[in-house]
């Protein structure tokens, strides 16, 4: 058996390659003892298993065993990232005026409270004053990264049509409120809720249920 290891031999705990019989076989988190025995490492708990005779039953479902441990860790991880805590998530419940399940994406929601409050101003896009569209523009840049076009006829020509029950977060919501096909833009935060740039109130949070954004509402636009 052929032993190729990462960086600086065994002080790594990245990834082992074993060849056995031609095949090469990825196993993370396996560490070598001797040439007859392998450890099997979970580093979360720092515990090791000795496993005897690589090729044999017993080595697969060691190797799988370890991936699997692996990759339920990171899944753990990725999901709690993406969490927001119970007390910070009260705060932000009460700044947006909508309940939140802690399983909203954190930078847009805190992206969003951030701008609460902050007086409508045409031809704005920071926080002494914005409109409608230099809120939604801001955000997107903030947020994602992205750069959306500056006005709302602009943005709903560059962005894919998307049906109101195929909402996801962050994606743009168009609005008829004048005579014009589309007049208004918001930014669709999850669970039937929209932040954006009123005319009457500056930036709040509304829901797209209510009898004056229902009746208006025209389609949603993806990025």
């Amino acid at each position: 058996m052929h032993k190729f290891y990462g960086k600086n031999e065994w002080k790594y705990r990245f990834a082992l390659f074993l060849q056995e019989d031609g095949l090469f076989v990825p196993v993370t988190g396996l560490l070598p003892l001797q040439s007859k025995m392998l450890t099997c490492f979970y580093p979360d708990r720092h515990k090791t298993m000795n496993v005897l005779k690589p090729n044999s039953l017993a080595f697969i479902c060691c190797v799988f065993f370890a991936l699997l441990v692996s990759s339920c860790s990171t899944s753990r991880e990725t999901v709690s990232s993406r969490r927001i805590r119970s007390a910070e998530r009260d705060q932000l419940s009460r700044r947006l005026n909508m309940p939140l399940t802690g399983r909203e994406n954190p930078a847009l929601i805190r992206e969003s409270a951030s701008w609460i409050g902050t007086p409508y101003r045409i031809g704005g896009n920071t926080r002494a004053g914005v409109d409608c569209s230099g809120f939604v523009w801001a955000v997107h840049r903030n947020v994602y990264g992205t750069s959306l076009p500056r006005t709302t006829e602009e943005m709903a020509k560059q962005t894919r049509r998307v049906r109101k029950n195929r909402l996801r977060e962050g994606d743009l919501v168009f609005f008829r409120t004048q005579r014009r096909s589309i007049s208004h833009v918001g930014i669709y935060l999850g669970n039937g809720y929209f932040v954006h740039a009123s005319t009457n109130g500056g930036v709040m949070v509304n829901r797209l249920d209510e009898r004056y954004y229902a009746r208006r509402f025209v389609r949603g636009g993806r990025p």
